[in-house]
């Protein structure tokens, strides 16, 4: 399997999570463009585990459960999965808020 494919797959799976980490993402660094706070930094990302891990429960809650069985097939299982997904997550919201201290701060 490539990295494209399991780019692909990654972003199949955990689509909804991604995309409301990008909200998160994006409304930190609105707020961080306005007013460069140091102790801003650490509040984004205590607020991000706490909205990752309400985005993960009710992706849990909601996905069908049959579908899961589409990644083990193809050899990845599901802790792999939201791993990848939270990993990407994260990375975007320290890329924006590294832009965002190194062009703006």
């Amino acid at each position: 399997m490539t990295l494209h494919d399991r780019i692909s797959l990654t972003w199949r799976y955990g689509k909804a999570q991604l995309l409301i980490g990008a909200v998160y993402n994006l409304v930190c660094m609105s707020f961080l463009l306005r007013g460069i706070s140091y102790t801003f930094f650490v509040d984004c990302f205590i607020v991000k585990v706490l909205v990752t891990a309400l985005t993960m429960y009710l992706a849990s809650k909601f996905r069908d459960r049959d579908a899961i069985f589409f990644y083990i097939n193809l050899g990845l299982s599901r802790r792999k999965l939201q791993f990848s997904v939270i990993l990407a997550d994260f990375l975007m919201l320290v890329i924006l808020l590294a832009f965002v201290l190194i062009f703006h701060g």
